[in-house]
Order: C-alpha cells, then sequence, then structure tokens
C-alpha cells in the first residue's frame, strides 16, 4: 500500500520491463513522410519500374488493340476473315522487342529530368498529384523525343511528319507506365514507413 508521501507521483516502470525510447531519439528515429524525400536512387527505380511496366504490359496490351477491333469487325461483317483480323497479332510480340533498346535509352537519358520533377514535388503530400506529374511528364518526354526521332527518320524524304502519328501512342504508352510505376513506388515506400514505425526499437540496427 502506498502512503500519503506516494499520493499524485506519477508511476514508474515495472522493474525488469524495458522502456521504449522516444520517437526522435537516436533508438527510435522519425520515419520520414511518404513522398517527401527523393534521391538519385528514388529516380533510378522509378525509371526501372516504368520501363517493366512500358514493355512487359502497356505496349504489349496496346499492341493487342487493333487485334480486338479486327476480331470486332470480323463478328460484325462478313467482309472480315480471321486472318485478315488477326493480321495485327504478332505486333504484341515485335512492339515491345522493337521498343526495348530504345526505350532503355530514352530512360536514361531522362534520369535528370525524372530527378528535377522529384525533387520539386517533395513538398506535394498528394498522391494523386505524385502520379499525374509523372504521367504527364513522362508522356511529354516521349511525345516530344518520338516526334524529333520520326522527323530525323524522314528528312529529305517527303512530308516529314509521315511517321509522327507514332509520337502520340508511345507518348499515352509512357504517360501510362510512369503514372503506374509511380503509385506502386508510393505504395512500397508507404508500406516500408509504415512497417518501420511499427518495428520494435530494440530491433533496430
Amino acid at each position: 500500500m502506498s502512503g500519503p508521501a506516494d499520493e499524485g507521483q506519477p508511476l514508474g516502470p515495472a522493474p525488469g520491463f524495458p522502456v521504449a525510447p522516444p520517437v526522435g531519439s537516436p533508438a527510435h528515429p522519425p520515419v520520414a513522410p511518404v513522398g517527401r524525400t527523393w534521391t538519385f536512387a528514388d529516380s533510378v527505380d522509378l525509371e526501372a519500374r516504368a520501363y517493366g511496366w512500358m514493355i512487359g504490359v502497356v505496349l504489349p496490351v496496346l499492341s493487342l488493340l487493333p487485334t480486338l477491333v479486327g476480331l470486332a469487325v470480323m463478328v460484325s461483317s462478313r467482309d472480315v476473315g480471321l486472318s485478315d483480323a488477326t493480321a495485327t497479332l504478332p505486333w504484341v510480340l515485335l512492339v515491345p522487342l522493337l521498343s526495348a533498346v530504345p526505350t532503355f535509352v530514352a530512360a536514361f537519358l531522362v534520369l535528370p529530368v525524372t530527378w528535377l520533377v522529384g525533387r520539386r514535388l517533395r513538398r506535394v503530400r498528394s498522391d494523386r498529384a505524385h502520379v499525374a506529374w509523372t504521367a504527364l511528364t513522362a508522356g511529354v518526354l516521349a511525345t516530344v523525343s518520338t516526334m524529333v526521332v520520326a522527323l530525323a527518320m524522314t528528312s529529305g524524304t517527303g512530308d516529314p511528319f509521315a511517321f509522327a502519328w507514332s509520337s502520340l501512342p508511345m507518348g499515352l504508352a509512357a504517360g501510362v507506365a510512369g503514372a503506374l510505376a509511380r503509385r506502386g513506388q508510393l505504395r512500397t515506400a508507404r508500406r516500408r514507413s509504415d512497417a518501420g514505425a511499427g518495428e520494435e526499437p530494440g530491433r533496430r540496427a
């Protein structure tokens, strides 16, 4: 039983039980908010994710659309045969294969831009804003670079915009891949942040 002198005194820790250090101490540092830090390694990670989405998912899906349209036309009209409807099916493999090297080179060249955009977005808390700006940046860069290549390839051979139409699909594909990559990066960072916040102090290195 406690005496009169103990009344109103805060209870201390029970003997034999460790006391967790406060958040912010060297043993329990605060977890950085998601999206508030950005390094060059983050830029490389984002470009790698976008490249994987671009070559592995987005371009194959977009290349499959003409075949799906052809099949729909075949079902609604007898003038189109199965061979005609599926004539573009090899594009599903050819387009990603032909785009693999140029896309890799483009991802390497735009790393400084990715780093600058990421640094500018450090104070933005909205995940949607991060995803939207990443998609816009990737789409614009892909459209402009594809347009430049198309103009260079058609220089002196007639209409300089003969093949420039390909810049818009590539810009769309790059924008979608960039959005998916940034969304996945933010989700991964949030999971790590939540895991770090709930980790026991004694298990921290």
